[in-house]
């Protein structure tokens, strides 16, 4: 593979990526805003803010990255500020949404325990100041973005090669590695509670399966559903992301010019910001369900 071959694949994929991106963000939002079943639901304020953020990184990140791959057009070598406040927004924004995932993770977590206490921490109110909370956290983190990137030899990039190794190593952690073992360790837990809650209800009420389809707890089964699908296409999608960091960061030589393959990854991460609304839709009846619902009451409201 060559330079030739990379623009040529993001020439084609990227725009597709922000068309049908941007389709499904902005469904997603319409339909946990108006759909009461999923509206009610505290995760769903996670879900609408990741929506947001994949809003804001196929819109403003990965259209100037196509735009710098097909016609050179880089704001980032013109200005100094330009260079440090794109490149900080950019790690930041990618970072938001596996944090966001996590606390879903988190919130279906205590959503589905035994004790009240846990329970009331999945609620709206806590799911807003948790939200704030680690968006802070996460500006905070990248902080040292603004002072390390600067404009060396016609191209943004970190002003010193030590720090090139810190920031290898402080994605890793941070990007790489921790949020895909949060939303591994909370998901499969959960999943564990899930399963011992329904056996427990099943006994206690003595009803059949199909029946519960009929309580909150099968609106709080798909939620969970739809989560597994989503962590599992954000580990696929960062996972080549993060090797290849891992091996540019320690010089294994294992693979010939890594930063190309590194650019390769990164279209791969970006899929991952496109797929939420085809992964709720194909996944999950309940949301197929609510999606057809939605059109439905806007097909009726232009007929009236």
């Amino acid at each position: 593979m060559n330079d030739a071959t990379y623009v040529q694949w993001s020439r084609y994929t990227q725009p597709v990526l922000i068309l049908f991106g941007t389709f499904g963000a902005i469904f997603n939002q319409i339909l946990f805003h108006r759909r009461k079943l999923l509206r009610t639901a505290s995760c769903s304020l996670y879900f609408r803010v990741i929506s947001i953020n994949d809003l804001l990184v196929l819109n403003i990140v990965v259209f100037t990255q196509w735009l710098n791959d097909q016609f050179h057009f880089d704001l980032t070598v013109r200005s100094v500020w330009h260079c440090k406040i794109r490149t900080y927004a950019t790690y930041c924004l990618y970072a938001i949404s596996p944090y966001c995932i996590v606390l879903v993770c988190i919130d279906r977590f205590c959503r589905t325990s035994k004790y009240p206490r846990v329970r009331t921490i999945a609620t709206l109110r806590t799911a807003h100041r948790l939200i704030f909370v680690i968006i802070s956290l996460i500006c905070s983190l990248y902080i040292h973005i603004l002072f390390q990137f600067n404009i060396i030899e016609v191209a943004c990039r970190p002003s010193s090669l030590s720090y090139y190794h810190f920031l290898g190593h402080f994605l890793i952690v941070f990007y790489c590695l921790l949020p895909p073992i949060l939303m591994t360790v909370f998901s499969s837990w959960t999943l564990i509670l899930l399963s011992s809650r329904r056996r427990e209800q099943i006994k206690k009420y003595q009803i059949k399966t199909q029946l519960l389809r009929k309580r909150r707890f099968y609106r709080d089964y798909q939620l969970i559903k739809v989560l597994v699908l989503y962590v599992s296409t954000n580990i696929i999608c960062t996972l080549p992301f993060s090797v290849l960091i891992l091996l540019d960061v320690y010089q294994t030589n294992l693979v010939e010019n890594p930063m190309l393959y590194i650019k390769y990854s990164v279209l791969l991460c970006n899929l991952n910001h496109c797929t939420s609304f085809f992964i709720y839709t194909l996944g999950t009846p309940l949301y197929r369900r609510e999606l057809i619902r939605l059109i439905q009451s806007i097909r009726k409201r232009f007929r009236m």
